[in-house]
């Protein structure tokens, strides 16, 4: 008889912790957004035109990519950091300005190659800007410029004649490098055109002859 009290607690204490782990398994799902797409991911597909190589990759909001591109460069970017081109605009006086997230998948084409002087360059389409605060970063695989110590990742807007040292600008976009694994690399907050300028302090827009591909 005394322990019928006893029993009866548990009862309603078991009771208590079905309907609790019932309503968390009717609570909506957030969608996770830490998932890496390795640097072979289906998702990149990439093929060869004399010297350059073009890979394509199906951007989606909820992915963030490490991928490996022609020549050893690799490019980093989060999970939901790209702005939606078509509600954002672009241009250097937006680059820290809030935008609009980009929601659906979004197909970008990456061209890289090396110049006549053996310097690395980039070219990535559509042009789009990231959201403010996000962390990708473009690293190229150049050992001459990673040992010098003084080479400068460049930004070469498209369809124009010279090249600009963001860095000069904003210390979040200093080009770093890495000579024990000869990597350049910065920050980036717009996709555009690129590509390493080495032992240049960088002080005046870098002439640039022939960027792009053609």
């Amino acid at each position: 008889m005394t322990r019928m009290p006893k029993i009866r607690t548990l009862v309603s204490l078991n009771v208590a912790a079905l309907s609790l782990l019932a309503a968390c398994s009717d609570a909506p799902t957030v969608p996770t957004s830490s998932r890496l797409a390795p640097a072979d991911a289906p998702s990149l597909a990439s093929y060869t035109i004399a010297d350059t190589t073009v890979s394509t990759f199906d951007y989606n909001p909820l992915l963030s990519y490490d991928l490996s591109l022609g020549g050893g460069d690799r490019l980093s970017v989060p999970a939901g950091s790209v702005c939606d081109p078509n509600l954002s605009g672009y241009g250097p006086s937006l680059w820290d300005a809030p935008c609009v997230p980009q929601l659906l998948p979004l197909q970008f084409t990456v061209r890289t190659w090396r110049d006549g002087t053996g310097r690395p360059r980039m070219v990535v389409t559509p042009d789009v800007r990231f959201v403010p605060g996000s962390n990708v970063v473009l690293r190229f695989k150049d050992d001459v410029a990673a040992a010098g110590g003084k080479s400068v990742i460049v930004w070469c807007p498209t369809g124009a004649l010279t090249c600009v040292n963001e860095g000069l600008q904003d210390a979040s976009m200093i080009t770093k490098s890495n000579p024990n694994n000869g990597f350049v690399y910065r920050r980036l907050k717009h996709f555009s055109g690129y590509n390493v300028v080495v032992d240049r302090s960088g002080e005046e827009p870098i002439s640039d002859t022939g960027f792009g591909f053609e």
